[in-house]
């Protein structure tokens, strides 16, 4: 008789954990439900791993279209070269479609001595230009000298030829006032005409820094 009992009492233990276990399972599906996705089932690894992999998919596509509209163009520029009266004549780099007008706002602004009634601050610059702005009271209008040109083509390639430039020209150049320039004239009467534009470093008071600065704007012909 107590055999019977205790058969019973396990009987009934038994009864009790499959109706524990059978309820646990019945809520965590429930819970599942609510928690996955419209359209994918609990349980589904692969819905899920695709979910995921689409999420990321999407993520990698927008932060490098991102990157690519965030990386700076690169903008395309001319050279160009000033002298007259301005503040500081001298070679420019200046974006393409510049004007006149930008080219002498890069050189400090005009010289209060400028004449501004001959100068067309509104024409273009090519690259390879050379602008020179006149005084007052030298006669000369703005001189645009066209940029170098192949020597088939037998135009001028915008260079200063030391054997032929006038004072006033050579004082133009950057670096070469009034007294250089005379003495640059007077040392081509003294001593011959250049031989090439090295000889320049000859003239009192040109040293190697102020040499390497005229040499891409001047030359010696032929």
């Amino acid at each position: 008789m107590e055999l019977f009992s205790q058969l019973m009492q396990r009987k009934a233990l038994i009864a009790a954990a499959l109706l524990f276990a059978l309820g646990a399972g019945i809520i965590g599906q429930t819970a599942l439900e609510r928690l996955a996705p419209p359209g994918v089932q609990p349980g589904s690894v692969e819905a899920a791993t695709d979910i995921i992999d689409e999420a990321l998919a999407d993520d990698i596509i927008d932060r490098d279209v991102s990157e690519r509209t965030a990386t700076p163009t690169r903008v395309a520029c001319i050279v160009a070269y000033v002298s007259g009266a301005v503040r500081a004549p001298d070679v420019y780099q200046l974006p393409v479609g510049a004007r006149v007008k930008d080219l002498v706002l890069a050189a400090g602004g005009l010289s209060d001595d400028a004449d501004i009634e001959r100068i067309n601050l509104a024409a273009p610059i090519a690259d390879g230009q050379h602008v020179r702005v006149p005084w007052i009271g030298d006669g000369a209008t703005m001189a645009v000298t066209a940029p170098a040109e192949s020597p088939a083509s037998g135009e001028s390639s915008g260079l200063i030829d030391l054997n032929r430039a006038t004072a006033a020209e050579l004082d133009a150049l950057p670096g070469i006032g009034n007294v250089l320039a005379n003495r640059i004239v007077e040392w081509r009467e003294r001593e011959g005409p250049f031989q090439s534009v090295d000889d320049l470093g000859k003239v009192e008071g040109i040293g190697p820094a102020l040499l390497a600065k005229l040499k891409p704007l001047v030359t010696v012909a032929p």
